[in-house]
């Protein structure tokens, strides 16, 4: 009784959601629907999935609880009974992000970037509010750039086109990725224009209701053709630095992966912010990584670590990885194709003895709820050698973190599965694992206004001196 329960909410859960979508005749832009899946195909596509889960990802238990996944994953198939489109399909399977309690495994709608690029080129737009996502599942805005209304930041969204926030955001979350469930709601607001896209079409203008001490006041706003999704910005568009006062120096770096061609700019832009702290006499420096969703490590072990760390310190205490093909290319850790080796590491982050661009005082690294993956690593890693200072607030995500993904596709509905092949313990040890990083100082956020962070930290700095 209770299964047969289950499959009647999970599919009116699934049509809720396109009930609520605007129907053609308002102009609704929609994600291609795809080609017709069988229901054959794409119960293969779970049995996928569940091999998957075997054969490449490195320990499952280490972020699922694998009694409730296989009763998750056994329910999936259940309720595949009738064939879907690609967009349905992904609206049912990516039910199950949340449950894999992992940044780094997400089942996704495929070629995003390119479907909404030719959605972009044909006249569409998206939703063009920032907006954070409380603990009460509310909708606030945090930023109004080029949206010509009497909108402000810190104003409550109560509905959008007619649909109530609450709804919105609880179809977003159910498909959410990431660690916890703090994690994912620091997520789901990163990515909300692109999820409200993918849920309930493009609008072109987007009826807004804003929830004024209990009153509403509706507007229509324009939505946005400034497509962030492509990969052409400069490398100011996630760097900064400037000097504050009292001689302190701050970086503000907003990725850890850049293209081939944004490489060596990165890496001549931070040689030239050492260069300019020590010209300005800098003593302290702040590390903003608050926007950091991660990336490759290498950009912070030689773009930061030789410039404000004393001696070479630990970057993990041990790992646990897949032996997959791309692994034992990248290495250092070795083992036959499809084993999993695990054991301790013990190489350091090498830091030359005499470097005259080495800031003479401390290091403070400002993280925030996206700071997540090679920036976990890169805090922990810091915070636990007594290299740096960590400040700023946790968004939830797990210090030990998994990494090194792979993205697959399934055969039957070609739905993208990104999965990670690798643990990594922090070098404190495993008794910190399943915890958030814990600040050293704690600062909470406002995404309306990151300045008053920045300020609050610069403050204790000049009190610890």
């Amino acid at each position: 009784m209770k299964s047969l329960l289950f499959l009647g909410i999970v599919i009116l859960g699934i049509f809720n959601v396109q009930s609520k979508e605007i129907d053609i005749e308002r102009g609704i832009k929609f994600p291609p629907k795809g080609d017709l899946i069988s229901v054959k195909d794409l119960q293969n596509d779970v049995a996928e999935l569940k091999t998957l889960l075997l054969t490449v990802h490195p320990d499952p238990s280490f972020t699922m609880n694998i009694k409730e996944l296989e009763l998750e994953l056994n329910k999936l198939t259940q309720t595949i009974v009738a064939p879907m489109t690609q967009i349905e399909a992904w609206k049912h399977f990516s039910l199950m992000n949340p449950f894999f309690n992992d940044g780094h495994m997400v089942i996704t709608y495929p070629e995003y970037e390119q479907r909404l690029n030719q959605h972009m080129d044909n006249g569409g737009r998206f939703f063009p509010l920032q907006v954070r996502i409380d603990k009460s599942q509310n909708i606030y805005v945090t930023g109004v750039e080029n949206v010509n209304e009497n909108i402000n930041i810190g104003d409550k969204i109560a509905a959008i086109n007619g649909v109530a926030a609450a709804e919105i955001v609880g179809n977003i979350l159910n498909r959410m990725h990431g660690d916890t469930v703090s994690n994912r709601r620091a997520f789901g607001a990163q990515r909300f224009a692109k999820m409200y896209w993918l849920l309930y079409g493009d609008s072109h203008n987007y009826q807004v209701d804003i929830d004024d001490n209990s009153e509403l006041r509706r507007y229509s706003i324009r939505g946005s053709d400034n497509n962030t999704v492509r990969d052409n910005s400069d490398i100011s568009d996630f760097v900064q630095r400037k000097i504050l006062k009292d001689d302190i120096g701050y970086i503000r770096i907003d990725r850890f992966y850049y293209s081939s061609e944004q490489e060596e700019p990165f890496f001549n832009f931070m040689k030239q912010s050492w260069l300019e702290f020590r010209d300005a006499n800098v003593q302290d420096v702040i590390i903003d990584v608050r926007n950091n969703p991660g990336g490759t490590d290498h950009y912070w072990q030689l773009g930061i670590a030789p410039f404000v760390a004393q001696k070479p310190f630990s970057f993990l205490s041990r790992f646990k990885i897949r032996m997959t093909e791309r692994n034992i290319r990248l290495g250092p850790f070795k083992g036959e194709l499809g084993a999993i080796a695990e054991g301790s590491y013990d190489e350091l982050i090498p830091i030359e003895e005499r470097n005259d661009l080495r800031i003479p005082g401390k290091a403070y690294l400002l993280m925030g709820p996206l700071s997540y993956s090679s920036t976990v690593l890169f805090l922990t890693a810091f915070q636990d050698s007594h290299q740096a200072v960590i400040a700023g607030e946790s968004g939830g995500a797990r210090s030990c973190t998994t990494g090194r993904i792979q993205t697959s596709s399934f055969d039957g509905s070609k739905l993208e599965l990104t999965m990670p092949t690798a643990i990594f313990t922090r070098p404190a040890g495993q008794e910190l694992c399943k915890k958030p990083i814990k600040p050293d100082i704690l600062i909470l956020d406002e995404p309306s206004n990151p300045n008053i962070a920045v300020t609050k930290l610069a403050k204790s700095i000049i009190d610890r001196r």
